[in-house]
């Protein structure tokens, strides 16, 4: 029967022990996310849209990364009596029913540098035989304001490429809100693809460290596998 191959002298169960902090490392660094998205740099072409007198402001654009965990609106912040001002978001697809995907409401106070960032938890952007795209649709509510007053919104052309970008339910061609979606990945699928694996699918199946420890005991299986067929060769 063959063992283990971890040190020949080592007794049995500390080749065990090794095998399950091994698989213990292997599953925690699968786990480990980060997040892609950087804030779209202020452009000469950047204009600041008052949002006094709005009632409602919409941004088409299409996802490339399929883990959305939030979104990044640059704003300029108005006077500090406006400092308190909620603004509801939706965030829909494109196309299909109007059913909210995310909804929340954005403190203008809680902007930094001039960057609102609505964070929420990741959204599986997947395809719905009634949704024909991933793109979506995000919605401001914008509160009464006097017209002409209150904060600023940041609009850049042609930033978002397809996107589609209106107030009021009016289109402003070759304009789009300068937001910069945040996508959450897992370092291993630079090596391997474990999130898109694991994507969709049912149990353990769609847990994506699932496919990293399978990875890890094949290659043990290969190891042993290896050093039985070594110390057969070595006593015939």
């Amino acid at each position: 029967m063959c063992t283990i191959p971890i040190a020949s002298t080592a007794p049995r169960y500390l080749r065990w022990v090794a095998v399950i902090v091994g698989a213990l490392l292997i599953g925690t660094l699968s786990m480990v996310t980060m997040i892609d998205g950087a804030v779209q740099p202020p452009a000469p072409t950047d204009m600041e849209l008052t949002l006094g007198g709005i009632t409602q402001i919409t941004q088409v654009f299409t996802i490339t990364q399929p883990d959305l965990v939030g979104l990044s609106i640059r704003l300029r912040p108005a006077a500090q009596s406006a400092a308190n001002l909620r603004i509801p978001v939706h965030l829909r697809y494109a196309d299909g029913p109007p059913v909210d995907l995310i909804s929340a409401s954005l403190l203008l106070q809680a902007a930094e540098d001039g960057v609102l960032t609505m964070r929420f938890p990741a959204l599986e952007i997947v395809r719905d035989p009634r949704v024909p795209t991933t793109t979506l649709r995000l919605i401001l509510d914008i509160p009464k304001l006097p017209r002409g007053t209150g904060p600023s919104i940041i609009v850049q052309k042609n930033l978002l490429g397809r996107g589609a970008f209106s107030v009021d339910g009016l289109t402003e061609s070759g304009w789009d809100l300068a937001i910069s979606p945040l996508s959450q990945h897992r370092w291993v699928d630079r090596l391997w693809p474990i999130s898109a694996m694991a994507r969709g699918k049912p149990g353990p199946l769609g847990w994506p460290p699932f496919y990293a420890l399978l990875a890890y005991a094949y290659l043990i299986a290969l190891g042993v596998g290896a050093a039985c067929l070594r110390r057969a060769m070595r006593q015939s």
